[in-house]
């Protein structure tokens, strides 16, 4: 009956349609959605079993306890088990690249089930392989059930970075329509009624199709009882049966399923013949989860406990290395010894393979059997610290951290209250408690420092001089970071050194000993991607990124950013590509490289739980373009304040401030602009940077405030304070600023630069900006220029007339230093006309702008 495709005939079709492409070359993720019982898995078997189709490989994840590390993936490729399990060092890319190899070999299908109740590390693989379907000859069926998507849920946020790739399609599965369910009865020669069974089932067709096993007239009020129904006939041994499968899972070999329940296999074949079991391979199990679910939930608590005892006793006989399994066993049968061996180790194996939420749930086990306050519970509460760390959940690493520190410290243990303190430091931190980040560092230090010198205090000095840098403290940060070079040295502590190489370079930068600064933070990232230290790799390069931010190299900065965002990608650092995807915003956004500042910043918003200085930044970002932009600012703008204040960090507060008041000028409140600035000027004046004192400084003069700066500010803004608007526009055009180089134009008392600033800021589509600029000339007595020129007003595209005439010329094939000599521009400015067209055309190339222009008659074909 489950075979039946009924309104399915559509979707069949088009899978196998994307099956074809696959198989020519264009790989396919297809991602098949839809409430529990839709038919999902008949529909995946159908594709499967199509005649002259490639080869078929099958996994699928369970709910029955804690998921196992790329269990569907091993399901599908079993001889990939020797490398995850024999080979300890393997690393986690070079494992998926294996993955990759074996399913690129040849034509293949991949069917992976229930993809909802997946571990990490396999939606970490899906996530890998998504990204690299270019050229293989694969196609990847995942299934999972919509209803379990919550917002934050780990599919949600897979499904969500893949959306937008070529290749990865989702479809969504309904169920039956009336004329379907009535097409099932019919094919079942039965009677019943088909509205009726339609309105108690919702046209669900394994609901249907448990109606109809059940063999009664009246229709049962759930699939639950659907199900008791059916099993309700079997003998009294074959229910023992379906209760122990219903206790070991998805699937398990028929000789172990005997062996559990005491039962002969005749019972076993009894199952199978009702129907209540199906066959797969040499195992059984149930033909949905909804089934074993509601076998299970029926057991006797006696009964189900001795399923779980008599598991275990037979896996221990057999001499089993499954420690996920041994645990899981163990803890249903109440076996505390048990769970307090296998359940670290089965953490041990999820940590290794990247299953880090999964590692950190059999800790949980594992603490649960183990309540003795003592320095083994301390070890596995530190251990679940980390793995919450990497899986983002800081407030629990946090709470974790300090359990474990209670404990060191009742048994005054004092390297190891240092190292939990030094850790502790590094938690609070990333919440936004600075405080108590300050406050756990010093005490490290103190700790550490009393056993004398060693690899641990050499860390506790980078850490305390990474909080001295991000303060500000550029003296102190010096200091602590030396020392821990040289302690890190003595003692072979690579992870320490390259941590503190990396405070030091991005002081030394700051405070303009670029050269030396830079060469720092690049042998940090060095000896990181030496070691494969991951995240001591992507703090380099934010760090570098952030320096030439610091100083307005944006293209410099990019190009750290990305490889940054590139390396964690590959090796899915969430946190820290989200951090690096904020910033990198940051510097698009200065650049007028609007569209795909809002990807970057969208691909950051919709992660439920960013941390506290990633969110701080991308609200300043998106806030800034929504005031540009005539769209509310103060929503973002005012989210972000509190968090700013709570870093206690400057590098969080003034860009916001800076963006607070550019928001409040474009909006017409001056008084705000100066309160927004008096935030940090005090700060500012003491710790002077050119560049920031110049943005400050050039706010408060829109704003009619004027304040000596305690020294040089950097040149562009220093040109525009001085009225040299021409040399500040051209320094901002070299940089690659569009709007800063507007800005430098709006109060020129020549017309013809306010009239070049309007068209910048139309190419940009910044209408808020343009409105401002023309409120304060006019308030200035400035002349104000006309509305846009006629020859825009007819431009279908709404170009410029300089807009066009830079498409005619690329049109007649001229290259950008061509188009710059004929039209007396730089090639810089050129390109700033370029995007403003790709943008109004909404075209990724000059050359389909060209064709689109040419299509609606804005240029004319020579």
């Amino acid at each position: 009956m489950t075979d039946v495709l009924i309104e399915r005939a559509s979707f069949l079709a088009s899978l196998e349609g994307l099956l074809s492409e696959a198989a020519a070359g264009s790989g396919r993720l297809v991602f098949l959605g839809g409430e529990a019982g839709v038919g999902k898995t008949t529909l995946a078997t159908a594709l499967a079993e199509a005649r002259g189709g490639p080869a078929v490989r099958r996994g699928g994840c369970d709910s029955v306890t804690t998921a196992e590390p790329l269990g569907p993936i091993l399901d599908a490729l079993p001889e990939l088990a020797k490398t995850v399990d024999q080979d300890a060092g393997v690393s986690r890319l070079r494992l998926f690249r294996q993955v990759r190899d074996v399913l690129s070999e040849s034509p293949m299908l991949l069917v992976l089930e229930d993809v909802h109740w997946a571990d990490e590390a396999t939606l970490d693989i899906l996530r890998y392989l998504g990204r690299r379907l270019a050229g293989t000859e694969l196609m990847i069926l995942a299934t999972f059930r919509s209803e379990e998507l919550s917002r934050d849920h780990p599919l949600t946020v897979v499904l969500g970075d893949l959306a937008t790739l070529p290749g990865v399609i989702r479809m969504q599965l309904p169920p039956l329509s009336v004329s379907g369910v009535r097409q099932l009865l019919n094919a079942a020669a039965s009677d019943l009624d088909a509205d009726a069974i339609f309105q108690r089932t919702g046209g669900n067709p394994f609901y249907v199709t448990e109606v109809l096993a059940a063999g009664t007239d009246r229709v049962p009020a759930t699939v639950r009882d659907a199900v008791l129904a059916r099993v309700s006939r079997l003998s009294p041994a074959a229910q023992e049966v379906a209760g122990v499968a219903s206790v070991l899972g998805r699937r398990a070999e028929v000789d172990f399923v005997a062996a559990v329940s005491g039962r002969p296999l005749a019972a076993v074949d009894e199952c199978l013949d009702r129907g209540v079991l199906v066959m797969d391979g040499t195992a059984v199990g149930f033909r949905h989860d909804l089934a074993r679910l509601a076998v299970e939930q029926t057991l006797p608590t006696a009964d189900r406990t001795a399923a779980h005892a008599s598991a275990l006793a037979q896996l221990l006989a057999l001499g089993s290395s499954d420690h996920r399994r041994l645990a899981h066993h163990a803890a249903g049968s109440g076996n505390r010894e048990v769970v307090a061996r296998h359940a670290p180790l089965a953490a041990d194996r999820a940590a290794r393979l990247g299953a880090h939420r999964e590692a950190a749930e059999h800790l949980q086990l594992a603490l649960r059997y183990h309540e003795t306050p003592d320095r083994d519970r301390a070890e596995l509460l530190d251990r679940l610290s980390y793995e919450c760390y990497l899986t983002d959940q800081i407030a629990r690493a946090r709470d974790s951290g300090l359990a474990a520190l209670g404990i060191y410290e009742d048994e005054q243990d004092a390297r190891s209250i240092g190292t939990s303190q030094r850790w502790l430091s590094r938690l609070t931190w990333f919440l936004g408690q600075n405080a108590d980040s300050e406050r756990y560092a010093a005490a490290a230090v103190t700790t550490l420092e009393q056993l004398g010198p060693g690899p641990g205090l050499a860390m506790a000095y980078s850490n305390l001089s990474q909080l001295r840098m991000l303060s500000d403290d550029h003296t102190e940060a010096l200091h602590w970071g030396e020392k821990a070079i040289v302690l890190a040295r003595r003692f072979g502590e690579r992870e320490a050194e390259m941590h503190a190489l990396n405070n030091v370079g991005a002081v030394l930068a700051w405070l303009g000993e670029v050269a030396e600064g830079w060469a720092r933070l690049t042998r940090s990232l060095d000896m990181a991607l030496a070691d494969d230290a991951h995240e001591h790799a992507a703090r380099a390069y934010t760090n570098l990124g952030g320096s030439h931010i610091q100083r307005r190299s944006f293209p410099e900065a990019d190009r750290y950013l990305q490889a940054g965002v590139t390396y964690c990608t590959d090796r899915d650092l969430d946190t820290w590509r989200l951090y690096m995807s904020a910033w990198l915003a940051h510097s698009l956004a200065e650049q007028g490289h609007y569209a795909t500042a809002d990807r970057c910043l969208a691909d950051v918003l919709r992660h439920p739980h960013v941390s506290p200085i990633t969110r701080v930044c991308v609200l300043t970002v998106a806030g800034a373009l929504a005031a540009r932009r005539g769209r509310d600012a103060m929503g973002p703008l005012d989210e972000a304040l509190p968090i700013a204040i709570q870093t206690g960090e400057h590098q969080r507060l003034l860009p916001l401030v800076l963006a607070r008041a550019e928001a409040a000028w474009i909006a017409g409140r001056p008084a705000d602009v100066a309160a927004e600035i008096d935030r940090v000027w005090p700060f500012a004046i003491a710790h002077p940077e050119p560049w920031d004192l110049a943005g400050l400084s050039w706010w408060l003069r829109l704003a009619g405030a004027h304040r000596r700066a305690s020294v040089p500010l950097a040149s562009p803004f220093a040109l525009m304070l001085a009225g040299e608007y021409r040399a500040a526009a051209g320094e901002w055009q070299d940089r690659g600023c569009p709007l800063w180089s507007a800005y430098a134009l709006a109060f020129s008392p020549r017309l013809q630069d306010a009239q070049e600033c309007m068209e910048i800021l139309d190419g940009l589509g910044l209408p808020a900006v343009r409105h401002a600029v023309l409120r304060d000339r006019h308030a200035r007595g400035l002349a104000v220029p006309r509305g846009p020129r006629a020859a825009r007003r007819a431009s279908p595209a709404g170009l410029t007339a300089r807009e066009t005439e830079v498409l005619q010329l690329l049109a007649e094939g001229l290259s950008y230093a061509e188009v710059a000599g004929r039209l007396v521009l730089s090639e810089k400015t050129v390109g700033h006309h370029v995007s403003a067209v790709l943008r109004k055309l909404g075209e990724p190339t000059r050359s389909r702008a060209v064709a689109t222009a040419l299509r609606l008659g804005v240029i004319q074909p020579r």
